[in-house]
């Protein structure tokens, strides 16, 4: 279930300057991950009310909230994340938009999400990566800082733990990249001294950006039934000898 105060920091968040660029990013990123995928259901979790992934090819998609808010889109579907109202490996694509982050129970929404999703089908998780400058920004505003803002308010889970997670919810991990190592800094003209921040680090593929994007897939094994094998049963034939010239006689 999301927590609801959090949730209203990030909405407040995004709407600014920082928050819009990196939410273009973070959309533009994730239409890579959807870019070769097809089928019928996505369904997409997120801090945001209105946000909406349209650059893909699947035919259905789906935004679940916790609450009906005023502004949210048609296609909002009220839920808990630990308890989606989907059946069964019905899924084609899970988004994950930040959920982890500010969710109360994050080992239930990755098994309810792992449950809902067809075989083979595909979660993206976006989150908060503490490895890196706004890890170390979040840090100093938990000791430093009474008043909890966005993003700071977030859990960022590390990367590593998130792979485990992935392995207990039955998900397997096929792609994990790197993105937005611009500091959390405000003002844009500040932020392009530090552009060459991305030139050096994305190609390296050095895991110190903002964000992380995970991509795990589920897969099912698949148990080929063994047919008995019947053994016929060996019966015991004494050898045949030849009689004795005494055994003739009598």
């Amino acid at each position: 279930m999301l927590d609801d105060q959090s949730r209203q920091f990030f909405q407040k968040w995004y709407q600014t300057e920082l928050g819009d660029t990196l939410l273009r990013v973070e959309v533009a990123e994730i239409a890579k991950e959807l870019d070769a995928t097809v089928g019928y259901y996505l369904v997409a979790q997120s801090p945001l009310k209105n946000v909406q992934f349209d650059d893909h090819r699947l035919r259905h998609s789906l935004l679940v909230a916790p609450t009906l808010e005023f502004g949210a889109p048609c296609n909002t579907v009220v839920a808990r994340a630990s308890e989606l109202p989907f059946e069964p490996d019905g899924v084609d694509v899970h988004v994950f938009h930040h959920t982890l982050d500010i969710s109360a129970t994050p080992h239930d929404d990755l098994r309810e999400a792992a449950r809902t999703l067809l075989p083979s089908g595909k979660l993206i998780i976006v989150g908060f990566n503490p490895m890196s400058v706004w890890g170390g920004c979040r840090l100093f505003a938990k000791l430093f800082s009474k008043q909890k803002n966005a993003p700071w308010c977030g859990h960022f889970i590390a990367h590593q733990r998130l792979e485990d997670w992935l392995k207990v919810a039955g998900l397997t991990l096929e792609s994990k990249r790197f993105v937005f190592y611009d500091p959390p800094i405000h003002s844009s003209q500040w932020r392009a001294r530090f552009s060459w921040l991305e030139k050096i680090f994305r190609p390296l593929k050095l895991p110190f950006s903002g964000i992380y994007i995970m991509t795990a897939t589920k897969q099912v094994k698949r148990f080929i039934p063994l047919k008995p094998r019947w053994s016929g049963a060996r019966v015991r034939v004494p050898p045949l000898t030849k009689p004795t010239a005494k055994e003739i006689k009598e």
